[in-house]
């Protein structure tokens, strides 16, 4: 036929195979596209479009190449350089995404979806001012663009501009009054600026247009926490629950609010309200609930004589999470040497977690992985992520899940604590400017590294969480180049969750306990600098709490565990260190000696009020860390009361002399002082505009009593913590 009907044939089926598209008739479109690219390959319509529908079927790395080829054919289509950013965003790959959103911006600058999803990926990787230019560039271009509006608000939630945030929700709310998420955000930015009971009308209106929205329902029962109604704070974490069983976040308010219940200063009638209440049989057998019996347990470890076996029962059964390896392998034969011995790494508040890591980092007989990047692996989630294709792509999976370790620019968040999952976490631990001219980023080869952890599984008959993280280490140290074996693991796990600590330990029996300390008042201070400065007290107490019962765990009586202070280190560098070796088992080596990251230099850590752009960090010697007066956040009243709770533990590490008289004494002048605000709460109480007796009524400030008490009626019973973490055996300078 001529070459016009021909082209006139394409456009027809062209408009089609459109109109089949945009009426849901998917397998229709698709089989038209198809037809074109048998008659014309290199049409880019076609293309795009065909790619467009594998991104709505989910299909995002066939659309992200399906769409690309269009662009390679025809570079200034704007349309298709929208799509194909979505599709790199869904594939994690945010800054090809924004690039894709930008040129899609630059050849049709009237786009505002275009504008709108750029600020969208420009958010997710940190570039908040950035964002806000895009989504008000949408707005401008569109004024009832309800979800910039609403993007808009979100951003300048982020960036602290919460009055603006608050206008921004409002205005979209006018726009689309039934945009469940918009009225969720606004209670979220109305909660952060304290006004609670319109946060809570807020929520109730989300919750009214949508009412399985789990979300609200989890951020209505936070503000009822704040507001101190702590049976409904309890009611509204079970019915999220009951919405999304595996919800996380309700779960772990679930827990605080329970624990709350327990303060000391607390009305009688709060003592029928149970957090057992409401919730099903199915999410009273689930893992998560035994975890809230096991969290509200370990607020006194005295009572435990062995490790918990009912909550290690609840977790999910190590056969399910065992994978087979059924191919043929010499498993049985020649299985791969891997590490025999585990020790992990514990903080202390900040207490130089990352300057220990860094000595050990390239010891010859030590395979440890840079940074906190795996603190997260042993969580709930995790091994479900990276396992649900099988052993043979456990690997892509597992550099998918830790992207950083394997280029430490990548934005991706990596998973961490609860709420700790970390975005830029190669950047805030300075791992892309290690080296000698601090020009150098971390990474290794992702495909080395997974063709050897393949070659590796192989020779295995099965492969489970334990067994993967040895493989891990191996594969990383083959990539490295190293060429002897390393037989012990030195896993900076820093500071585990329950389900991550007892997960790991299920695995890892013998595993040992190494915990970096320092002086606690100093440390505590240190550690809530920044949640101070921006009163963020609900955070700041989980801190306070977390460190007073870090020092006394059930796991430092089973496994051998010991402590290392932070100004042993600084200060008698080469006794610490031969200490350290005597206990792991391994030689002196000079490499321990040298803050290092996969053996480049590392030249500190760039959240630290020491950091220096323009010189390393000396890992030994007098220090501002060491010597920092105490002072900043607490009172001298504050520090009393902490330091009466800390003696047993001053006493071990020699923080403090023994005074045995003086700590009864002590103990009992500080009782009556848990019914009084301390003066950092007054403190964020001023700052926030709250009135005291609403402040004093809160569930964080109870929360902090119900922690506090224990620690007291343990101390009052036995004079001592029972389960507390020994000192490091360290010979005296010569």
């Amino acid at each position: 036929m001529p070459h016009e009907q021909q082209t006139l044939t394409i456009v027809q089926a062209i408009e089609l195979g459109m109109q089949h598209h945009s009426e849901g008739r998917l397998p229709e479109a698709e089989n038209i596209y198809q037809q074109i690219l048998q008659v014309s390959p290199n049409n880019a319509e076609a293309l795009h479009l065909l790619g467009a529908i594998a991104y709505q079927s989910g299909k995002y790395d066939i659309a992200a190449d399906l769409i690309a080829k269009s662009l390679h054919i025809k570079p200034e289509y704007a349309e298709a350089h929208y799509n194909l950013g979505l599709a790199l965003k869904k594939l994690g790959r945010l800054p090809d995404a924004a690039n894709h959103f930008h040129q899609a911006t630059v050849l049709q600058p009237d786009y505002p979806d275009a504008h709108n999803n750029l600020g969208i990926a420009l958010q997710d990787l940190g570039k908040l001012n950035e964002a806000t230019n895009s989504y008000n560039t949408a707005i401008n271009l569109d004024p009832d663009y309800f979800k910039a509006h609403y993007n808009l608000g979100n951003v300048r939630r982020k960036l602290g501009k919460l009055d603006m945030a608050i206008n921004s929700f409002r205005t979209t709310i006018t726009i689309k009054p039934d945009y469940p998420e918009a009225h969720n955000n606004l209670g979220n930015a109305l909660q952060d600026c304290g006004k609670l009971n319109e946060a809570v009308a807020s929520y109730q209106k989300a919750i009214a247009l949508k009412p399985d929205y789990s979300e609200a329902c989890y951020n209505l029962g936070i503000a009822y926490f704040d507001l101190g109604e702590l049976d409904q704070a309890i009611y509204r974490y079970q019915k999220a629950i009951t919405i999304q069983p595996d919800y996380p976040d309700a779960w772990n308010g679930l827990k605080i609010a329970a624990k709350a219940l327990c303060a000391p200063t607390i009305e009688h009638d709060y003592k029928a309200v149970s957090y057992k209440d409401n919730l099903s049989q199915f999410a009273r057998d689930s893992t998560s609930f035994a975890m809230i019996e096991y969290y509200l347990d370990r607020f006194r470890p005295d009572k435990f004589n062995q490790f918990p076996e009912k909550v290690m029962a609840a977790l999910p059964s190590k056969t399910q999470e065992q994978i087979s390896i059924q191919n043929g392998s010499d498993g049985l034969v020649n299985p791969p040497r891997l590490s025999e011995k585990m020790v992990a790494l514990l903080h202390f508040g900040r207490s130089g977690t990352g300057l220990l890591h860094s000595l050990i980092d390239n010891h010859p007989e030590v395979s440890s992985l840079p940074s906190i990047y795996l603190r997260g692996f042993f969580n709930d989630d995790v091994w479900r992520t990276i396992s649900t294709e099988g052993w043979q792509k456990l690997p892509e999976r597992f550099v998918d899940e830790f992207t950083v370790l394997f280029d430490a620019r990548s934005p991706k968040l990596t998973p961490g604590m609860f709420k700790k999952d970390s975005p830029n976490l190669g950047y805030e631990e300075g791992m892309t400017t290690v080296g000698e001219n601090r020009d150098e980023v971390l990474s290794i080869d992702r495909d080395e590294f997974c063709n050897e952890a393949r070659r590796l599984m192989s020779r295995l008959d099965s492969i489970d969480p334990g067994s993967f993280i040895q493989i891990a280490h191996r594969a990383f140290e083959h990539v490295m180049g190293t060429k002897n074996h390393k037989n012990t693991i030195f896993y900076h796990i820093h500071n585990p969750d329950d389900f991550a600590k007892l997960n790991f330990l299920r695995y890892y029996p013998n595993a040992r306990f190494v915990m970096m300390v320092r002086e606690p008042i100093q440390s505590c201070e240190s550690w809530l600098s920044l949640p101070f400065r921006d009163n963020k007290y609900r955070y700041m107490v989980n801190q306070i709490i977390a460190m007073l019962f870090a020092i006394d765990q059930i796991a430092f009586r089973i496994h051998d565990s010991i402590a290392i202070r932070l100004e042993d280190l600084k200060n008698t560098p080469e006794e610490s260190m031969q200490g350290l070796c005597r206990w792991m088992g391994i030689q002196d080596d000079p490499t321990l000696y040298q803050m290092t990251a996969q053996g480049k230099k590392w030249w500190g850590d760039p959240s630290s009020p020491d950091y220096d752009v323009t010189k390393a960090m000396l890992p030994f010697g007098p220090s501002p860390t060491t010597t920092r007066k105490t002072g900043t956040i607490f009172s001298d009243n504050d520090q009393f009361i902490l330091r009466t709770l800390f003696y047993p533990f001053n006493v071990r590490f020699g923080y403090c002399e023994a005074d045995p008289a003086g700590f009864k004494r002590d103990l009992k002048e500080i009782r009556p002082l848990f019914d009084s605000m301390f003066n950092f709460e007054k403190a964020i109480a001023e700052k926030s505009g709250i009135e005291p007796s609403q402040f004093m009524n809160s569930g964080a400030y109870l929360f902090l009593r119900a922690g506090i008490m224990d620690r007291w009626r343990v101390l009052d019973e036995f004079g001592d913590y029972p389960h507390m973490i020994q000192p490091m055996k360290i010979s005296s300078p010569h």
